[in-house]
């Protein structure tokens, strides 16, 4: 893109600007570029609400109310972390074992792809081509056009498990965010790794059960 950039007498100076900005000074701005790490302050902003909402009622505190206020979040949040320990690891929910389970049953697994080592390759939902040209593509990087590449980034979804144990890399959206999904947590599945819930995918039949017969009957 840069090279077609550079072709453009009118976006030249654009050009120099992005790959100085963006590609040499600061080459890590993109979701997803540092995996396994936090992107956001998120977590920072959210306890600042607990204790605007919790704590000070979103006021402006003297120094003493301040201090007692302070003594008292700390108090509690000791409390907390014994009753609540942090969580060293990323539990499934039961809603993605569910959607897990469903998209495990759409799976052509002939098109699930082994990439080297603990890579593999899963196509999306929405497909624009199949994972042996997506794996052509991902190792020559050859796309003629913006368009191309994206039609190829949103044809598969590379999944690593170099670890069984969450947190597992998927190149989905919600892989990268979550460090969970579909895609991994069904291949587990796929696998026997995780057993699938009795209950996952089944249904009882319409109208009232059949009543149980006795066990003991006379003729």
């Amino acid at each position: 893109m840069v090279m077609k950039w550079t072709a453009d007498k009118d976006l030249d100076a654009f050009r120099k600007y992005f790959e100085d900005q963006w590609l040499l000074s600061l080459p890590f701005w993109y979701e997803g570029s540092a995996n396994l790490s936090p992107s956001t302050n998120n977590g920072l902003e959210s306890l600042n609400g607990k204790i605007k909402q919790m704590y000070t009622l979103r006021n402006k505190l003297s120094l003493s109310s301040f201090l007692q206020t302070a003594e008292r979040m700390l108090y509690d949040w000791s409390l907390a972390s014994a009753n609540t320990p942090f969580a060293i690891q990323i539990e499934f929910t039961n809603d993605l074992a569910t959607r897990a389970y469903q998209w495990l049953q759409k799976l052509d697994r002939t098109k699930v792809l082994h990439l080297g080592a603990a890579s593999y390759v899963v196509p999306s939902s929405e497909p624009k081509m199949g994972t042996s040209l997506w794996v052509q593509y991902y190792h020559s990087m050859s796309w003629n056009s913006y368009g191309e590449f994206i039609d190829w980034l949103n044809s598969a979804r590379l999944v690593d498990f170099s670890s069984l144990t969450p947190s597992l890399f998927s190149s989905c959206k919600y892989g990268l965010k979550e460090y969970s999904c579909v895609h991994s947590l069904g291949l587990i599945m796929m696998w026997d790794y995780r057993k699938v819930p009795q209950a996952l995918g089944i249904r009882r039949g319409k109208g009232r059960p059949k009543k149980v017969k006795l066990a003991l009957t006379k003729d």
